[in-house]
């Protein structure tokens, strides 16, 4: 989501017009439970996810005081909740092993020695992501997926521009050591 949600817009929604928040949703929906997927790792989690979201967004909107861009303000509001919920499940010890979702992987020729492999690399792939401290998980997401500028995840991460590029930068390192070490397993 870039930051094209206009001021007029975010004003009639703090009026409680109706359709005007329905806009809003459909201008932030995909970047929301792209984070959300990311941290839950499953589908039905992610659209619970996306929808407390919202509702949070829907209610916090009086508040939002746009001091801070609005895309800025969804983001951290939703990191905020996978945080929760990923506190909430490591207490629950309900860990789900990866996703079948996840790894599914577009179907592109008929080698079935190609599919095994693409297949197997996306598992690993997801693996790794997956074995990421939440807060490496969030800053990869929002760099790389998300491709969000610096200074916007300075801005969701409450730190110094300095400070997010180091985060990213150290994300990035440690994904790189776990999908290594992931492939040498093979």
């Amino acid at each position: 989501m870039k930051d094209g949600v206009d001021l007029e817009l975010i004003q009639r929604c703090k009026e409680g017009d109706h359709s005007a928040f329905e806009k809003l949703f459909y201008l932030c929906k995909d970047s929301v439970y792209n984070i959300a997927l990311r941290f839950a790792g499953n589908r039905q989690d992610a659209e619970d996810l996306t929808q407390e979201a919202f509702i949070k967004i829907y209610f916090g909107l009086k508040n939002f005081r746009m001091e801070s861009s609005f895309s800025t303000w969804v983001y951290r509001i939703t990191a905020n909740l996978c945080f929760d919920f990923l506190r909430m499940r490591a207490k629950r010890a309900a860990v789900e092993g990866p996703s079948e979702e996840l790894r599914e992987v577009p179907a592109r020729g008929g080698d079935p020695l190609f599919l095994l492999t693409q297949k197997e690399l996306a598992s690993k792939v997801e693996e790794a992501f997956e074995a990421l401290k939440p807060d490496e998980r969030l800053v990869l997401t929002l760099r790389v997926i998300e491709r969000l500028p610096y200074k916007d995840i300075a801005d969701i991460l409450d730190c110094s521009i300095g400070a997010a590029k180091m985060r990213v930068h150290r994300a990035r390192e440690a994904f790189r050591k776990k999908i290594s070490s992931y492939l040498k397993e093979e």
